[in-house]
């Protein structure tokens, strides 16, 4: 695997900028350094396995501050981002590194289940607030810390809804095929607790290490067991793209299968192409939604990038836009927890994920789209959304006391 490597960035045409960052000047806005800048410690995973998802993160948080202007309120936002390869120690070493080195106001990222649980409440302990843009689901549930906002979807609201479409689609029979850590078995067991709840039956739940590269296995034993639906939950880029392939390959197209929100990513759809039409999912992104926040998004990335962003650039974008606007709220100022109950305040009508606000435990209440991979008028393929599933909550269905009764998913426990 190749060295973690480490980018700052200021995102402004001024090499004193650049030496600034790189120095790691003190800490600003909310820390004890310039008062005049707030300094954001950006986790993402761009090198390693899941590479191709820290890129687009980093991609849609740039995006964002060069479209809107780098001072918001008087302070200017500094950047120091950090690698780190998918792995949970290393984003620890990293976040120790941002908090205790840099002396950053605020962390952003990372974006793998595992890798969230390893810098958030270390973060968050030293009294800094810190977002996500997916992450484990415990982060806003039974390890709630006010310091921690997700500026996004966690596993499960995304693949409850999967879970009940599946079954009022006719859909009795149901095998799972999920990635064997945290974000897997979270994903999986939102769709296996709103599916068995519908009335359906889990014939079988298969479990895949995290970066396997021959998928015949799994799909000969979906193949074997002929469910009516196949749920499979992944963390999109490399395995989605392996899964598919063999999904093919093998002859399973006569199968039924639903995706989670991040199967048929823009990445896969890069890869796969035409074999990916008709593709669906289940998912809170959808390039192709015909929103003014979607489209001036969708055409700034395409200008820039040559390819249709995907959630992961979107998620980011979106974060950075909370940030932004968290900050004209508090006229400049980062404050520990202060700064993340006021970004819990934020409403916006339309965003690049829809219509959002927060619930009491910092995450996202908002749409979750059914989506079709479809073809462009230009040949471009994305996903397009058939139908709309508008504010969904992380408890689901239940109020958040009687939600947290409920252990947390695992392997040994998905909801059956």
């Amino acid at each position: 695997m190749p060295r973690p490597t480490r980018r700052v960035s200021l995102l402004l045409p001024l090499a004193l900028s650049a030496v600034m960052a790189i120095a790691g000047c003190g800490r600003g806005g909310g820390g004890d350094g310039d008062p005049d800048t707030v300094t954001v410690g950006f986790i993402a995973p761009v090198t390693g396995f899941a590479a191709a998802l820290g890129t687009d993160m980093q991609r849609g948080w740039d995006l964002y501050w060069e479209l809107n202007g780098q001072t918001v309120d008087g302070v200017t936002i500094r950047t120091v981002y950090e690698d780190d390869a998918g792995d949970p120690d290393v984003a620890l070493t990293k976040a120790r590194r941002l908090v205790e080195r840099e002396g950053v106001d605020l962390v952003a990222g990372p974006v793998l289940a595992n890798t969230a649980y390893a810098v958030a409440n270390y973060v968050a302990g030293q009294g800094i607030p810190t977002l996500h843009i997916t992450g484990a689901d415990d982060l806003t549930q039974r390890q709630f810390d006010p310091h921690i906002l997700r500026a996004g979807y966690t596993s499960r609201p995304s693949n409850f809804t999967p879970g009940t479409w599946a079954y009022q689609a006719g859909h009795r029979r149901a095998v799972t095929l999920c990635p064997d850590y945290a974000f897997g078995w979270e994903s999986c067991g939102g769709f296996v607790s709103a599916f068995t709840a519908a009335g359906g039956e889990i014939i079988e739940q298969l479990w895949q290490p995290l970066g396997t590269q021959d998928f015949s296995t799994y799909v000969n034993q979906v193949k074997s067991l002929n469910p009516d639906i196949a749920f499979i939950g992944s963390a999109g880029g490399p395995d989605a793209i392996l899964l598919y392939n063999a999904w093919q390959d093998f002859g399973l197209s006569d199968i039924p299968m639903i995706g989670n929100c991040c199967f048929a990513d823009e990445v896969f759809l890069r890869e796969v192409k035409d074999k990916a039409l008709g593709v669906r999912s289940l998912t809170y992104w959808a390039a192709g939604r015909d929103s003014t926040a979607v489209r001036e998004f969708v055409d700034a990335y395409e200008e820039r990038h040559n390819e249709v962003p995907s959630l992961y650039a979107a998620g980011s974008y979106l974060m950075a836009q909370v940030v932004a606007e968290t900050l004209r709220s508090t006229g400049g100022k980062v404050e520990g927890d202060s700064f993340t109950k006021a970004a819990a305040k934020l409403t916006f009508d339309d965003s690049v994920y829809g219509p959002i606000r927060f619930d009491d435990h910092h995450n996202i209440v908002g749409p979750v789209y059914l989506t079709e991979a479809t073809r462009r008028a230009d040949g471009t393929i994305w996903n397009v959304p058939v139908e709309t599933f508008d504010a969904q909550s992380q408890f689901w269905n239940k109020s958040p006391e009687e939600y947290l009764k409920q252990p947390v998913f695992s392997r040994d426990h998905t909801g059956l």
